[in-house]
């Protein structure tokens, strides 16, 4: 709460006459973060539903590039309850996905995606695929000089990554190409 509020040029005790409480400060802060993804997320608009999955999935891991904090607030976090969050909330919580399952879907009826695909699963699948990246990134596990797992250019490693997890749900050839 002190960063927060050094943040904002206030006290940390300044923020509780604005909030009721440290979880309802969190709250608005994911409910901004998600705001900021979507956004990020709007600019993925390729007529190609192929070419579009890899708009989406870059603008996402750029997301948690650009804005690790908040991405590990939304997505790492400990402290979410999403039995308890209201109605409004985790449907907020879940444009993303459904952001992602609209593409698989338009995919699918376009003939781009295998039709026996499941746009629920595919959706899931491909948040679970770039959270790991992600979280790898954000640890410092995929690094230049990581003792192990050495990745000498991250931005090469991660459209190679992108590339593959997209090949896996296109059914013509031609679509498996990437489209950069």
């Amino acid at each position: 709460m002190r960063a927060i509020a050094g943040r904002l040029g206030i006290s940390a005790t300044a923020l509780y006459q604005h909030f009721e409480s440290k979880a309802s400060i969190l709250r608005e802060i994911r409910l901004h973060a998600i705001r900021m993804l979507m956004d990020q997320l709007a600019e993925a608009n390729a007529e190609d539903p192929a070419a579009r999955l890899r708009e989406l999935s870059r603008a996402y891991f750029g997301f948690s590039r650009t804005h690790p904090w908040l991405y590990k607030l939304l997505f790492q976090a400990e402290d979410i309850d999403w039995t308890a969050l209201p109605e409004d909330e985790l449907s907020d919580a879940m444009q993303p996905y459904h952001r992602a399952r609209s593409v698989f879907a338009a995919g699918v009826a376009a003939g781009v995606f295998r039709e026996d695909l499941d746009v629920d699963q595919a959706a899931l699948l491909t948040w679970a695929s770039l959270h790991g990246l992600a979280s790898l990134v954000l640890q410092g596990r995929l690094t230049e000089d990581h003792p192990a797992f050495p990745v000498p250019d991250l931005q090469v490693f991660s459209e190679m990554f992108i590339d593959n997890m997209v090949r896996a749900f296109v059914t013509a050839p031609d679509a498996r190409a990437p489209t950069s």
